[in-house]
């Protein structure tokens, strides 16, 4: 069986393909995106994928050729990594990124009528990886700035989600404690039974003369990467709202962990 191509029109889908590939690439590795050089990849992938269709080898080989030879010098220019590590791990995220937009292409490419359409939906597909990207990498940074904590005292504990905020850098003058801010209507059962309260001075923008309500509870217990428990401690209550949707109801000191 044989196929028909036009080695132009394939040399032009492929320099566009590749192009968005090492793009979004370039954006997954967090990498300092450079038109030209990104180009020049593109180019030379689209290039040297010509000539493996167009010189006579075997299945084996040319998938060989493919899939170490081509795709590895295409990233090497393109991106311009060096290290054989950064090579893997760009090869990797090439696929991966590879995989997700072909599905994306594959989802939008059964409305095209027109060749002309193949290009404008190509566009349209990176744009859905990248907003897809962006998604994923804002939740798994909200994971790891987010905690469950768990507040107890006098038998009674209360079980809210935290915000590790790297701002926070208050501490109980007297102890030296790092010390975690919660909403008051949060923990109102447990003000009722706290033994302990003072306040101190802190300061933040705006506010070089403000005080915080400090409450001491029998224990704070946080559940991270790794689960913290700290016993007879002292928790800054704030008047207003950590958060305006009530996602996160408490301030983790960071030093605490």
């Amino acid at each position: 069986m044989y196929y028909e191509i036009y080695i132009d029109v394939f040399f032009l889908i492929n320099f566009m393909m590749d192009y968005l590939l090492l793009a979004a690439v370039c954006r997954m590795l967090s990498m300092e995106f450079k038109r030209r050089r990104v180009l020049l990849g593109a180019l030379m992938g689209a290039v040297l994928t010509c000539l493996v269709i167009i010189i006579p080898t075997g299945g084996i080989v040319r998938l060989i050729l493919c899939h170490l030879i081509v795709n590895s010098a295409m990233v090497m220019t393109g991106l311009g990594v060096k290290s054989a590590r950064e090579l893997m791990k760009a090869l990797l995220m090439l696929y991966g990124g590879g995989f997700l937009l072909g599905g994306i292409f594959s989802f939008f490419g059964q409305y095209i009528r027109t060749g002309s359409l193949f290009f404008l939906f190509a566009v349209v597909s990176y744009e859905v990886l990248e907003a897809v990207w962006a998604f994923f990498r804002q939740v798994h940074r909200q994971n790891g700035y987010t905690c469950e904590a768990q507040i107890e005292t006098a038998g009674k504990r209360i079980r809210l989600q935290g915000l590790i905020d790297t701002g926070n850098r208050l501490k109980d003058p007297l102890s030296g404690q790092p010390v975690c801010i919660v909403e008051r209507e949060a923990v109102l059962e447990l003000l009722e039974k706290a033994k302990e309260q003072r306040q101190i001075g802190f300061r933040s923008v705006g506010n070089t003369n403000a005080k915080i309500l400090l409450v001491r509870m029998e224990s704070l217990t946080l559940w991270g990467k790794s689960k913290k428990q700290i016993r007879d401690v002292w928790i800054g209550i704030s008047d207003t709202r950590i958060s305006t949707d009530g996602t996160y109801r408490m301030l983790v000191n960071p030093d605490i962990f």
